[in-house]
C-alpha cells in the first residue's frame, strides 16, 4: 500500500538530520588516553570533547519535520524525531539533567535491578590480540561474503566502544586501541554484522529510511539480538550475563555518583582496567562527571539479553524482527498486513 507524499517527505528529512550528526565524535572524549592518565595519578576525572556547534540548527531541523501523526508510522516518526531532539540537546547542554531526559525517554532506566557482582568478560587463555590491519581485513571481508559491499570499514580514535555500526553512513568504525583476539572478532562479526548491519540494510529496502535509522525504543531488541548471536557464534563466557547485570547496576548508581566515587566501588569488582572503562561509558558526555549524573545507553545490554531471551522461551519467531531496526514492542505483522512493509526476502 502506497504511504502518504507527507510521511515520506518527514521520513526523508529526518534521515537528513541524521546524516548531519555523528552523535558519537561530540559523545566520546578527545583525550581519553591523558584523561586516564591523570585520572590514576590522582585528579579528579575530567575530559575534552568536539563542541557541537551547529546543535541550535539541528533542533530547528527536528522542529520542521512534520510527519502525518494521524499515520501510524507517521506517529513513529514524530517519536524518532523526538529522541534524536534530546540527543541534540544532551550533547549541546552536556548536563545531567540533559542526560536523564534522554534516559528516561528511551526507557534505559527500566528493568530489575542486577546483582552486585561479576568476573569481567575474558578472553580464552594464550589468545593473540590481533592487529588493526587483520581486525580491519576481517571485517571487511565479513561484509563482502554477507553481500553488503556498500558499507566500510574505518579506524575511528574518539570512540569507547570497540566497534559502532553507524547505520546512515553505511560505516563500521573500529576503535584503533581496542584489544580483539581472535574468540573476540568473532563475536564481534555476529554482533555488528550479523545483526547491526544486517537489520540496517533490511531496514534501508523498506519504504521509510526510519526501518534503517532505528524506530524509537528500538535499541533494547537491537543489542538483545545482537548478545544472542554472539552466544550462537561462539559462546558467552561464564558470567557474561551478570557482567551486563553489572553493568546495567552501575549506570543506576552513576546516576548519584561521581566518576570517582563509581570507579571505587567497582575496581575491587572488576579491575583498574574494567573499572574505567565502564566509568567512561557511563559518564562520557557529562561535562562535569565527578557529579552525580550518567549517559545511561549502556542499561540497554542488560534489559535487551533478558527482554529477547524471554521473547525466544515462549517459542516466538524472530522473523518480523528481521524487518528493520524494530523493537519487540512494535506491531510490525500490524505494519506487514498492510502492506506498509515487507519480510525480508
Amino acid at each position: 500500500m502506497q504511504l502518504p507524499q507527507d510521511l515520506l517527505d518527514a521520513d526523508t528529512a529526518l534521515h537528513a538530520i541524521h546524516l548531519r550528526l555523528a552523535s558519537s565524535r561530540h559523545l566520546n572524549p578527545l583525550d581519553e588516553v591523558e584523561a586516564q592518565a591523570r585520572f590514576l595519578a590522582g585528579a579528579p576525572a575530567s575530559f575534552r570533547y568536539a563542541p557541537l556547534t551547529d546543535a541550535d540548527e539541528l533542533l530547528r531541523a527536528c522542529d520542521a519535520v512534520s510527519p502525518p501523526l494521524d499515520h501510524p508510522l507517521g506517529r513513529e516518526v514524530a517519536a524518532a524525531v523526538d529522541e534524536l531532539r534530546l540527543s541534540v540537546l544532551a550533547l549541546r547542554d552536556r548536563t545531567a539533567l540533559a542526560f536523564e531526559r534522554l534516559g528516561v525517554s528511551a526507557g534505559w532506566f527500566e528493568g530489575a535491578e542486577a546483582p552486585t557482582g561479576a568476573p569481567p568478560r575474558v578472553r580464552k587463555p594464550d589468545e593473540e590480540v590481533l592487529d588493526l590491519a587483520v581486525v580491519l581485513d576481517r571485517f571487511r571481508s565479513a561484509l563482502q561474503a554477507r553481500g553488503f559491499d556498500r558499507w566500510r570499514v574505518e579506524a575511528d580514535p574518539v570512540m569507547s566502544a570497540r566497534v559502532v555500526a553507524d547505520a546512515p553512513r553505511r560505516l563500521l568504525r573500529i576503535n584503533p586501541r581496542a584489544t580483539i583476539s581472535p574468540t573476540d572478532m568473532e563475536a564481534l562479526v555476529a554482533h555488528e554484522v550479523g545483526v547491526h548491519v544486517a537489520r540496517a540494510e533490511a531496514g534501508a529496502a523498506q519504504p521509510l529510511r526510519l526501518f534503517s535509522l532505528g524506530l524509537a525504543g528500538s535499541l533494547v531488541a537491537e543489542e538483545g539480538l545482537a548478545l544472542h548471536a554472539e552466544a550462537e557464534a561462539c559462546g558467552l563466557p561464564v558470567g557474561a550475563s551478570d557482567r551486563l547485570a553489572l553493568l546495567a547496576a552501575a549506570a543506576r548508581r552513576a546516576r548519584e555518583q561521581s566518576f570517582s566515587g563509581l570507579y571505587r566501588g567497582l575496581e575491587p569488582l572488576v579491575g583498574p582496567r574494567n573499572a574505567w572503562i565502564t566509568c567512561l561509558r557511563l559518564k562520557r558526555g557529562l561535562a562535569h562527571p565527578e557529579e552525580p549524573g550518567v549517559y545511561a545507553k549502556d542499561r540497554v545490554y542488560w534489559l535487551g539479553w533478558c527482554r529477547v531471551s524471554a521473547w525466544l522461551a515462549t517459542g516466538r519467531s524472530t522473523a518480523t524482527l528481521s524487518v528493520g531496526k524494530v523493537g519487540l514492542d512494535h506491531p510490525v505483522q500490524s505494519w506487514l498486513d498492510e502492506g506498509w512493509i515487507t519480510l525480508p526476502e
